[in-house]
């Protein structure tokens, strides 16, 4: 993208262009506007231009802006607030000046399709899926527990177990179907069920870390109204966590133990009435840690032999384009542990009738709330393609001055060798 700017930069650059009526150019999907900027308010900018193009763009609308100051090409994306002439739009967070990316990229429309097959190959196993992903990919060592031998890991686990709870058990779910509340929403989630005591509400975030706890917000919506999930809702947990304690479950731990994209078991640990105690993190982190042990000895001695070898095909979202990259997201937490930053993958770009095949690369990562988002530079294109894609983007042919120049008509940056 190039060099983000600081706000007092920012506020110094919008205030002098629009001093000194410097042009702009509006880009929007395949839509090119020149004008200038007439004012500065609040939090809006107004743009004006003598092109009757700019009755295309539309309120709510994503829009890219470039701006020559001096020598500098710089740019913007911002929302519009207000269509019609002035435009009134959103003022921007984040301006960039020194430019890097050879062509802009633009919102995508719905006759675009993008998927991919990575290299590295996905066991197939007769397991529950889960939305959590464990890959082992490093060695998991423990100075309490011997890895090598099943029977003693499940000895060692009994006896380490009473230092936290009356009741503990291993359940394995190797070809079986989630029967239980308790079963299902760990299995799914692939977070733990954690009932430090069964006598006070389910846990909200502030009492538990709801990264690896499931907590109440799963079931309130946006207003805090109950909603079911799982089958249930907030009255009907607090009924069976009642019924829980009448009949001398005084706390309870469900912890799952997951392989790859599977819930393969999970560890319950409880105490009852001969033992009266709350459960602490102590009792979550034990049964946390010793899930990973476990699964790293299944795969070690064998346990998943057997499974079927699969290619991981993903159908992600497109934000935007160019001819040269674009930005795609995918919330699965497995695909981010296998695409890492720089990673090689050949993507399948389907417009219309026309399949493209493009040899590709992250050249960026990161990740919000619920998303992982990658930034991807294209390597090699056939040029047929790359032609047609250019057109499709930008709405004309390709040019000379397109090859010359960089993004918003910058100058190539200078390379260091």
């Amino acid at each position: 993208m190039g060099t983000e700017m600081g706000r007092i930069e920012q506020e110094f650059i919008l205030s002098s262009i629009i001093e000194k009526k410097f042009s702009v150019e509006l880009q929007t999907g395949k839509i090119s506007v020149t004008g200038i900027f007439l004012s500065m308010e609040g939090n809006s900018l107004l743009f004006s231009s003598s092109d009757s193009l700019i009755g295309e763009v539309h309120e709510e609308e994503s829009v890219v802006f470039f701006f020559a100051f001096f020598s500098h090409t710089m740019t913007f994306t911002t929302r519009v607030i207000k269509d019609g002439n002035p435009l009134e739009i959103l003022i921007p967070t984040h301006i960039y000046k020194n430019l890097k990316r050879k062509f802009i990229r633009v919102p995508t429309s719905m006759d675009i399709e993008l998927s991919f097959t990575l290299e590295n190959a996905r066991i197939v196993l007769d397991f529950p899926k889960t939305q959590e992903y464990e890959s082992l990919e490093s060695k998991v060592f423990s100075d309490d527990f011997d890895l090598s031998d099943l029977k003693e890991l499940f000895g060692q686990f009994k006896s380490r177990a009473m230092d936290y709870a009356a009741e503990s058990e291993i359940v394995m779910l190797r070809s079986k179907l989630p029967k239980t509340f308790e079963e299902q929403i760990i299995t799914d989630t692939g977070k733990s069920l954690f009932i430090t005591e069964t006598g006070i509400p389910f846990p909200d975030k502030s009492r538990v870390n709801s990264e690896f706890v499931i907590t109440e917000e799963m079931f309130l919506d946006k207003h805090g109204d109950e909603i079911v999930s799982y089958g249930m809702n907030l009255r009907q947990i607090e009924i069976l966590l009642k019924k829980k304690h009448r009949n001398g479950v005084f706390a309870e731990l469900y912890t799952p133990v997951i392989y790859h994209e599977y819930a393969i078991g999970y560890i319950r640990l409880a105490n009852n009435s001969k033992r009266k105690q709350a459960f602490t993190n102590k009792t979550l982190n034990f049964a946390r840690e010793f899930s990973r042990i476990l699964a790293y000895a299944l795969e070690k001695q064998g346990y998943f032999a057997g499974g079927k070898l699969k290619e991981g095909k993903y159908l992600p979202e497109i934000i935007d384009i160019s001819a040269s990259g674009l930005l795609f997201t995918h919330p699965e937490k497995q695909l981010s542990e296998i695409l890492g930053l720089y990673g090689d993958l050949k993507l399948i770009l389907k417009i219309g009738p026309r399949k493209m095949e493009i040899s590709s690369r992250v050249m960026r990562k990161y990740k919000t709330k619920d998303f992982y988002f990658y930034g991807i530079q294209f390597l090699e294109i056939e040029p047929e393609d790359f032609r047609f894609l250019f057109d499709y983007v930008y709405g004309r042919p390709f040019s000379d001055d397109d090859d010359r120049l960089w993004e918003g008509g910058s100058e190539p940056p200078e390379l260091n060798f």
